[in-house]
């Protein structure tokens, strides 16, 4: 739907939507968020008309453009890493060493659950269970779709004009080597599940857009070895992270830290690096979806030089759900 054409607001808080039945002028209800952002210079643009059949409900879907300011290295002082994953949504660590875990926990068993009950109503196969299974899709989506953007604004709200760095997932999955089918074990498979059902991209997409919102930018950078690199001395190797888990050891200092953390610490580290070089250049350069061998091992060089300061003393705080 086009704004002016297709449909237009009118006073009295009614909406006037172009029909294959002609026009129709109904009441509608909206958020006062919305509205606010209307009045500070929003424009209006295209909508999508939607309806909701569990509710019963049409949903005029309206995009809004809102201006911002062109973003530089002196509006973006603060330098903010975020390592998403699922037992913890997100961590995010600053150059201060100041630290929050959002964690998952009140959303990773209600998933489980509803992985256990899919599966189940997959193999029965009958009407009834693939109503159940479409009912039960709407509603896990729904429930992702919330954690993520209650995480999202939590991040954007505690770091204000802050450039934040995200890692680039680009070709993630294909990235990470993982045991299928008969070679896997059952924990192994579990977390293939969990991996691959979670959006992450969306995650960033949130971040993204809410960041402009709050004077902030969010770019993308290498998330080649965040999780095996040490902060403290740059050695990097699979065994840092024994089998996998949640505690970082670094084989040749022994730093020993949360491995999310050191995720975060690392794409923090990454982030400062683009910005000194947005400072000395007067360009932002991010990292390229899509690079050569010999561009890609230059920039893993550089950052195998990156050292995380020593004294810094991390002052973590726990995010909810």
């Amino acid at each position: 739907y086009n704004y002016g054409y297709d449909y237009s607001f009118k006073r009295h808080q009614q909406v006037s939507v172009l029909t294959l039945l002609g026009r129709v002028i109904m009441p509608y209800t909206g958020y006062d968020k919305h509205v606010a952002l209307i009045g500070q210079g929003a424009q209006i643009g295209a909508a999508k008309l939607w309806y909701d059949k569990p509710k019963k409900q049409f949903y005029l879907l309206v995009t809004l453009e809102v201006e911002v300011a062109d973003p530089t290295p002196e509006t973006h002082k603060q330098v903010v890493g975020v390592d998403v994953g699922i037992r913890y949504l997100a961590v995010t660590s600053t150059t201060k060493g100041e630290c929050t875990f959002h964690s998952g926990k009140s959303i990773v068993p209600k998933a489980n659950h509803s992985a256990r009950l899919r599966k189940r109503l997959m193999q029965k196969g009958t009407r009834s269970a693939t109503r159940r299974l479409v009912g039960m899709s709407r509603r896990e989506r729904r429930l992702k779709q919330d954690a993520n953007h209650v995480v999202s604004k939590r991040i954007v709200e505690q770091h204000p004009q802050s450039l934040i760095g995200l890692e680039n997932l680009t070709d993630i999955r294909e990235r990470m080597r993982r045991k299928h089918g008969k070679g896997a074990s059952k924990k192994q498979r579990k977390a293939n599940a969990r991996q691959s059902s979670w959006s992450f991209a969306e995650l960033h997409s949130y971040i993204a857009y809410k960041a402009l919102l709050h004077e902030s930018m969010a770019i993308k950078v290498d998330a080649h070895y965040t999780s095996q690199a040490c902060p403290l001395c740059g050695h990097t190797c699979k065994a840092n992270r024994p089998h996998k888990g949640l505690l970082f050891v670094c084989q040749n200092c022994h730093y020993t830290l949360h491995a999310d953390l050191v995720g975060a610490r690392n794409i923090t580290m990454r982030t400062l690096l683009i910005r000194q070089d947005w400072i000395g250049t007067g360009t932002l350069s991010v990292c390229p979806d899509v690079s050569s061998e010999e561009a890609k091992a230059a920039r893993l060089a550089r950052y195998a030089e990156l050292r995380w300061s020593p004294d810094t003393s991390p002052r973590a705080s726990a995010g909810g759900n």
